[in-house]
């Protein structure tokens, strides 16, 4: 994959600080201290458009939280990959590899260019009272995108 890494500045932290604990819910209810913790083990990755980020079937090991740019989850279904969705900032993904450990169920690609926030399940694992809120709200970020595909699901039969 053709993606930048990079470190954090002081400056990026005490914005992310904020955008994180206000708008991304895998962390509502999160102290500052404990986001900035987060933050410690975390990485910023930029791609260029048309990227993947994530690919169907690989190993997921990471979530991922937009801080700018539009990205697109698809799935193969049998006639070709079918868009699920569009993620823009402060939009988060890959949260059901962390709860799971199974491959990735979806394909995440850079719709524009993209700066994301790559966080590691071991960042979760090495702060268990943190994780713990953090899975919480996986939980309901996953519960919520359940009830959206179920009611998707009723209408199209």
């Amino acid at each position: 994959m053709n993606w930048i890494r990079e470190q954090f500045t002081f400056h990026d932290q005490q914005r992310l600080l904020l955008k994180l604990a206000e708008h991304v819910r895998a962390f509502r209810g999160l102290t500052p201290a404990e986001i900035e913790s987060l933050l410690m083990h975390a990485e910023k990755c930029s791609f260029d458009e048309n990227l993947p980020i994530v690919k169907e079937g690989s190993a997921g090991h990471h979530m991922y939280v937009i801080l700018d740019g539009v990205a697109i989850v698809s799935k193969k279904g049998r006639d070709g990959d079918l868009e699920l969705a569009r993620l823009h900032a402060a939009d988060s993904f890959g949260e059901m590899a962390l709860a799971d450990n199974e491959a990735r169920s979806a394909t995440v690609t850079a719709f524009t260019p993209c700066v994301l926030v790559r966080l590691s399940d071991q960042a979760l694992y090495s702060h268990p009272e943190i994780g713990m809120k953090v899975y919480r709200n996986i939980a309901g970020v996953l519960a919520a995108r359940l009830r959206s595909a179920d009611e998707a699901l009723a209408w199209r039969l």
